[in-house]
C-alpha cells in the first residue's frame, strides 16, 4: 500500500519540471566543482573549510550524475514522490554544508535554496512544498546558530537567516499558487485536447462510415485522405491500384482525368463513368477546399444508382397518376372487345375465316391486356420486402419450381462458385426478374440452336466484393449497338413482346439496390446478363434510411 501511495502518475507539467530541476542539479553540481577546482571563485567557495566543500561537492556531483543516469534510462524517478522528495532533501542538506563550509550566507548559496523550493512547490500538489520550504529554513538557521554559538563565529548573523526563510515560505505559498493555477490551465487543456481527439475520431468514423466516396487531393494531386467508400467504389481493394493517403490521385486515370477537365473548366460537370464492366456507375463532383497555406480538392464519389431510384419514384409517381387514368377506360372496351370475339368464336355456324379473325381478336386483346398489367405493375410498385437470402439454394429452390410451370421442356445447367454466397432482396420479386431472364433466354435459345437451354453461374466479383448472378443462352446475342437499348420500355425485337420485360426486372433490380446489365460478347466468350446484388450490410443499411 506504501509503495502504491509513493508511486503516482504526475501531471505534464509535474513531470517536466521534475525532469528539467534534475538536470539542473546535475549542472549546478558541476558546476560547483568546475569552480573550485578552476579556481574562478576561491575567494568565495570553500572559504571556511577547503577540504570538506571539496568532499560536499565531490559527493554531490556523483549523487547527480547518478540521477541524471537514471533519469535517461527509466522515468520512475520523475513518479515517484518519497523518491523526487528525497532529492529536494539532499539538495537542501548538500546547500547547507557548502555554505557552511564557505563562510555561510555571505556566500550567496542560500539563495540557490530558492529554486530547490520553488521546484517543489511546481511539483507537488500536497504538503510536500510546504514542509521543503520548512526545512530549508530549518537547516538554515540550524547553520547559522552553530556557527554563532557552537563555533564562535562573529560574522554570522540570524536575522538575515531568519528573512531567508520568510522569503523560502513565500515563495512555496506563490509557486504553490501558481502550480494550481497552472494546473487548472492543464486540465481545460487537456479537456479541450481530448475532446478535440475525440471529434476527430469521430469525424473520421463517420467519413469511413458513409456510404457517398470522400478524397481529399492536394494542389499536386496527392491523396490526403480518402474512405473506405471511395476504395470500394474504384475497385481499389482487389485490384494492384493503390489508393491511400500519399499516393497520386493518377492510380485511377479516369478519376485522374476528370479531375484535370475539372481545373480547367469548374463549371462543367464530369460525366459518369465506370472503373470497369462489372462496376458500378459513379458520379464524381469537385469542390475546393480554401486553406491559409495550400488549397485542396475534395471528390465526392456517388453510386448513381441512389440518384436514379429518386428520379425513378418521380418518373413512377407521374407513371402511376397517368395510368390510373387511362387503365379504367381502356379495360373496359377492351374488355368488350374480349367478350364480343369469344363470343364469336362460339357460334357454331361461323366459317373459318370468322374463326381466324375471331382468334386474331382475342391474342391481341390479351397482349393488349398484358401491356397494361405491366405498366399498372410499376406504377403501384411497393416497397421490397428485402431479406437475406443464400443464393445457391434459393435459385435451386426457384428452378424446380420453374421447370414445373413452364409449358415445354427446357434445361437449366447451375454452377455455383462460391456456395456461401449471402444476398439481400425481396424474394417474389427476384422470382419475377428471374423468369423474366429465364423465360428470355430459353426463347432465344429455342430459335437459335432448337433447344430451350440456359445457365445460371452463382459468383463473387473479384472487383466490387458483390454476389453476381450471371444468365447464358445459346441465342444469337445482343449487338453493342443494342445493349444500351433493351432495358428501355416498349423496346422490343419480338413480335410478341410488350417490350416492358426487361425494363421492369431492372426497375425491380434499382429498389433491391441490385444492377442488371447486359455484358456483350468478347472474343469467344458470348454475351450473357448480369445480375449484380448489393453488399448485404450496405442494402440492408439503405433500406433501414429509406
Amino acid at each position: 500500500m506504501q509503495a502504491n501511495k509513493s508511486t503516482v502518475v504526475l501531471s505534464p507539467l509535474a513531470r517536466g519540471t521534475a525532469k528539467v530541476y534534475i538536470y539542473y542539479r546535475w549542472a549546478l553540481s558541476l558546476l560547483l566543482l568546475g569552480m573550485y577546482y578552476s579556481g574562478a571563485a576561491s575567494n568565495i567557495f570553500g572559504t571556511d573549510n577547503p577540504q570538506f566543500y571539496q568532499l560536499t561537492t565531490i559527493t554531490y556531483t556523483l549523487a547527480t550524475s547518478l540521477t541524471a543516469a537514471t533519469l535517461l534510462h527509466s522515468h520512475r524517478v520523475v513518479n515517484n514522490n518519497l523518491l523526487l522528495f528525497t532529492h529536494f532533501l539532499l539538495d537542501l542538506i548538500a546547500l547547507t554544508l557548502l555554505m557552511h563550509s564557505s563562510g555561510g550566507l555571505s556566500s550567496g548559496l542560500g539563495l540557490l535554496m530558492l529554486i530547490t523550493v520553488a521546484a517543489s512547490s511546481l511539483v507537488f500538489t500536497n504538503q510536500l512544498a510546504l514542509l521543503t520550504a520548512a526545512l530549508a529554513s530549518i537547516l538554515l538557521l540550524t547553520e547559522e546558530l552553530i556557527s554563532a554559538y557552537l563555533l564562535d563565529d562573529n560574522r554570522r548573523a540570524i536575522f538575515p537567516a531568519g528573512l531567508l526563510g520568510f522569503v523560502l515560505f513565500l515563495t512555496a505559498l506563490l509557486f504553490r499558487l501558481l502550480n494550481q493555477r497552472l494546473r487548472q490551465s492543464e486540465q481545460i487543456a487537456l479537456r479541450e485536447s481530448d475532446q478535440a481527439v475525440h471529434l476527430q475520431n469521430l469525424n473520421q468514423l463517420i467519413i469511413q462510415r458513409m456510404l457517398t466516396g470522400i478524397i481529399v487531393v492536394d494542389t499536386s494531386g496527392k491523396i490526403e485522405l480518402i474512405n473506405n467508400a471511395a476504395i470500394e467504389l474504384l475497385g481499389a481493394n482487389k485490384t494492384d491500384i493503390a489508393l491511400s493517403s500519399g499516393m497520386s490521385l493518377r492510380a485511377s486515370p479516369l478519376l485522374q482525368k476528370g479531375y484535370e477537365d475539372w481545373l480547367s473548366k469548374p463549371w462543367q460537370k464530369m460525366p459518369a463513368f465506370k472503373v470497369n464492366d462489372s462496376s458500378v456507375e459513379i458520379q464524381a463532383k469537385f469542390a475546393n477546399l480554401e486553406r491559409s497555406e495550400n488549397k485542396s480538392t475534395i471528390i465526392f464519389l456517388e453510386d448513381t444508382r441512389i440518384a436514379a431510384q429518386n428520379a425513378q419514384r418521380l418518373k413512377l409517381a407521374s407513371l402511376g397518376r397517368l395510368t390510373g387514368s387511362i387503365a379504367h377506360e381502356i379495360r373496359n372496351p377492351l374488355g368488350a372487345i374480349s367478350h364480343a370475339a369469344q363470343l364469336l368464336a362460339e357460334e357454331q355456324e361461323q366459317q373459318g375465316s370468322n374463326k381466324r379473325l375471331s382468334d386474331i381478336i382475342v391474342k391481341h386483346t390479351q397482349r393488349l391486356n398484358q401491356v397494361i398489367e405491366n405498366v399498372s405493375q410499376l406504377s403501384r410498385r411497393k416497397t421490397p420486402n428485402a431479406q437475406n437470402l443464400h443464393l445457391e439454394s434459393w435459385l435451386n429452390s426457384f428452378i424446380e419450381d420453374y421447370k414445373n410451370s413452364y409449358t415445354t421442356k427446357c434445361s437449366i445447367e447451375v454452377q455455383t462458385n462460391d456456395p456461401a454466397a449471402i444476398i439481400v432482396f425481396d424474394a417474389s420479386q427476384l422470382h419475377q426478374v428471374l423468369t423474366n431472364l429465364l423465360e428470355n433466354a430459353h426463347r432465344h435459345s429455342l430459335e437459335y440452336s432448337s433447344q430451350a437451354w440456359a445457365k445460371c453461374i452463382c459468383h463473387i466479383d473479384p472487383l466490387t466484393l458483390r454476389p453476381c448472378l450471371d444468365i447464358y443462352d445459346r441465342g444469337a446475342g445482343i449487338s453493342a449497338e443494342l445493349a444500351s437499348q433493351v432495358f428501355e420500355p416498349f423496346y422490343t425485337t419480338s413480335h410478341t413482346g410488350s417490350g416492358l420485360g426487361l425494363y421492369l426486372a431492372r426497375e425491380l433490380c434499382e429498389i433491391n439496390f441490385a444492377t442488371l446489365d447486359y455484358l456483350v460478347a468478347v472474343n469467344d466468350k458470348p454475351g450473357f446478363f448480369r445480375l449484380g446484388f448489393a453488399h448485404p450490410e450496405q442494402a440492408q443499411q439503405r433500406l433501414h434510411n429509406d
